[in-house]
């Protein structure tokens, strides 16, 4: 299936070599297989639109313009307004995606405290009593963590470079440092670029051996200092880092002096108003399986009875069979041929004569 996903892997191999508008530059061979997947893409759609079209009375292009990752006035090649239209589109399904995930983790934080809010109601008082205690250590000790540096700041930038890249942090060089992380060398920092940069700092507050380190909980922190130095960087919002953008950043007051950055823990991720909520959403999601596995057991046992009956009926198709059968054989056996001589001739038995005067029969 082509969709604009695809064309946005071959869009970004050539993004960051050219400026949009001089698309033209671009090799032959490459905006050939451009214009080819754009009339894919233009095909696929107006498949999809096909029964919408029957249903409207509207022509293909007025039902292409709901789609903004593809100009729908030229269905034919791969222009500069495309590759404005998909970045664009693909940055704002990198953006909700980026939602749903903060959304994702919160449901998971819930479902997390309401399993341990059901645990402890199965305990007695004193067993309550020592877990609740036991937990709340644990959520201590997750605290007693080294300071985390600000993601994007100075020191944190420093630490990289002195621990992860082995240098000298008193002859730290912003466009070293670029260059550095550039593992692609497509002369940005893309987001997975970025994400590598904050592992030291995740360190320092998340240890898989630990028991009171969810590493769910790491990855959400891993997001929100990406979305942090984004937000703070990404002067034109295309969710990449260029060289220039990096060095902006790092005459920025907050570069040299950042706000102290609080992890998770350090706030509440969601009310009580919004858990109890939740946890009414799995009680209703719970009796709908309820309701959905009765259900099923009873269509289960229904089809249970009706092979039941089906294999009565099949028995009794069976005994009729073989009686219908067995009085074939009984006339076959009545109405046969008359018996043989012992060289094979018909032998045929004498008509008795009647007595005179005997009736008929």
């Amino acid at each position: 299936v082509i969709s604009h996903s695809n064309i946005l892997h071959i869009c970004y191999l050539i993004l960051f070599c050219l400026i949009y508008k001089e698309l033209d530059l671009v090799g032959h061979h490459v905006r050939t297989r451009l214009d080819e997947l754009k009339r894919q893409e233009v095909s696929r759609l107006r498949m999809l639109l096909k029964a919408k079209l029957d249903s409207l009375q509207m022509d293909h292009t007025s039902l292409l313009k709901q789609f903004e990752h593809l100009d729908p006035h030229n269905q034919n090649t791969f222009e500069a307004k495309d590759l404005e239209l998909l970045i664009s589109t693909a940055t704002k399904d990198l953006e909700n995606y980026d939602a749903e995930r903060h959304e994702e983790f919160k449901r998971y934080e819930m479902l997390k405290e309401h399993e341990r809010r059901e645990y402890l109601k199965g305990l007695d008082q004193e067993k309550r009593d020592q877990e609740e205690k036991r937990l709340q250590e644990l959520k201590e000790k997750h605290r007693q963590h080294p300071k985390v540096n600000a993601p994007g700041s100075v020191a944190q930038l420093r630490e990289v470079w002195e621990e992860t890249d082995g240098l000298d942090p008193q002859e730290f060089n912003p466009k070293t440092f670029f260059k550095l992380h550039d593992t692609n060398e497509d002369g940005v920092l893309d987001e997975q670029e970025l994400e590598a940069l904050f592992t030291k700092e995740l360190e320092k507050v998340y240890d898989p051996k630990n028991e009171e380190d969810d590493m769910m909980e790491m990855e959400e922190e891993r997001l929100r200092m990406r979305e942090h130095v984004m937000k703070n960087v990404d002067l034109n919002k295309d969710r990449l880092v260029s060289l220039e953008e990096f060095l902006r950043s790092t005459e920025k007051k907050d570069f040299n002096n950042p706000k102290e950055w609080e992890t998770l823990d350090a706030k509440p991720l969601y009310t009580e108003e919004e858990l109890q909520r939740f946890e009414a959403e799995l009680r209703d999601k719970e009796e709908e399986l309820k309701r959905k596995a009765e259900t099923l057991h009873q269509e289960q046992e229904l089809l249970k009875e009706r092979g039941k009956a089906l294999e009565a009926q099949k028995r009794e198709y069976q005994q009729v069979t073989e009686m219908s059968q067995r009085q074939k054989e009984q006339q076959a056996a009545g109405n046969g041929p008359p018996p043989a001589g012992p060289n094979g001739e018909l032998q045929f038995q004498p008509q008795t004569q009647k007595p005179e005067g005997e009736p008929d029969d």
